[in-house]
């Protein structure tokens, strides 16, 4: 008996959601470097790096990892070609433009595979978890949560290493250039707000996870300020900031790490949005065991409808600055419910916006 031949198992077809992910890839990097070709006379190159990086970030949110990786490799090479001198070539004459362009290529390589490698192993640890539960009787479940909180921490912990480490490349990498560098200034902004885009990305993931636990502890207000302003000095440069009531508070129990951090993502949305030169008050009070904070700015304010939506994931307000990603005041609300607090926004009766932030305090005279 006569052996057939085998035939060749055929190739699975690409999904047509993939292909798809491709398209609009290419389409939004085009849209992108259309935008970014206008505003080249106002904004320098360096711009151009910073808005490819965010799409990069944000696509890695959605989509698959080819089509994430595809774009960090056209959007470099589109950004050698358009946007670094001399244009319309892949050659690169400066060595701090070389530096640049090589540390642009790692970052977005590096940024596309972690974050679509972080969604894909969440997507797979909710699977997993949903399998075991049809499985597990009720009182297994508590273990289960057990061991999906440490999950959760191990892999955050992970990939935020993962994720500063091409950060820190570019931070070497300004040292060396030196600070009497003409580059140095406009490399080391769009440091900070890679960096910041990054951290936002990572508490937003430890928000919905539920990973927080606040550590309360005896602070004063002061020591709060002064970590929430620390990292906003050069925003804050060109806004006085105005403090009413701080000095006349008491010890308080609370956890001034989570306090800080909404403060500062706070304090940060009003420096981009009230033009220079204008005041930011900030208005403290304990009311019948909580404490409120009173943030407003000298702005336009927020746009009719919006008072409660600025809290939304990924929401930008129409004509808001080139820069950010949306996700500070997601950020702030979900740390302040963690605390059991919450934090509103509203027009101040004489113009500008103004957050409430309330949080319940245990307080004690130093």
């Amino acid at each position: 008996m006569n052996d057939q031949p085998s035939s060749p198992k055929p190739r699975e077809p690409v999904p047509v959601a993939v292909v798809g992910q491709f398209s609009w890839g290419l389409t939004i990097l085009f849209v992108l470097a259309s935008t970014c070709w206008v505003l080249l006379p106002y904004t320098g190159y360096l711009f151009s790096a910073l808005v490819f990086l965010m799409a990069i970030v944000l696509a890695g949110t959605r989509w698959n990892r080819g089509p994430v990786l595809a774009m960090g490799v056209v959007s470099a090479l589109v950004w050698n070609f358009i946007f670094i001198p001399p244009q319309f070539t892949l050659h690169i004459e400066k060595p701090q433009d070389i530096i640049m362009f090589a540390m642009f290529f790692v970052v977005a390589l590096s940024m596309g595979h972690l974050i679509t490698r972080l969604r894909e192993r969440e997507a797979a640890l909710e699977q997993h978890h949903r399998e075991r539960e049809d499985l597990l009787a009720e009182k297994h479940r508590a273990e289960l949560l057990a061991e999906s909180e440490r999950l959760h921490r191990t892999l955050l912990d992970s990939v935020s290493h993962e994720l500063k480490t091409p950060i820190a490349i570019i931070r070497t990498a300004l040292d060396g250039l030196g600070q009497g560098n003409a580059f140095a200034a406009e490399i080391e902004t769009a440091n900070r707000r890679l960096q910041r885009i990054v951290e936002n990305f990572l508490e937003m993931t430890r928000v919905d996870s539920e990973a927080l636990k606040p550590r309360p502890d005896w602070c004063e207000i002061s020591d709060v300020l002064h970590a929430a302003t620390t990292p906003l000095q050069k925003e804050l440069s060109q806004h006085p900031l105005r403090l009413h009531g701080t000095d006349d508070l008491p010890l308080m129990m609370l956890d001034s790490r989570l306090l800080a951090q909404v403060l500062g993502n706070v304090l940060h949305n009003a420096t981009l949005y009230a033009p220079a030169g204008t005041e930011i008050e900030i208005h403290a009070a304990l009311t019948n065991g909580r404490l409120e904070l009173r943030v407003r700015d000298h702005g336009p304010g927020l746009p009719m409808g919006t008072e409660d939506h600025v809290f939304d994931k990924f929401y930008r307000a129409p004509d808001s600055p080139a820069g950010g990603t949306g996700l500070g005041l997601a950020i702030a609300r979900g740390l302040m419910r963690a605390m059991k607090g919450d934090i509103e926004a509203h027009n101040h009766p004489k113009g500008g916006a103004e957050f409430v932030l309330s949080l319940p305090v245990k307080t004690r005279q130093p």
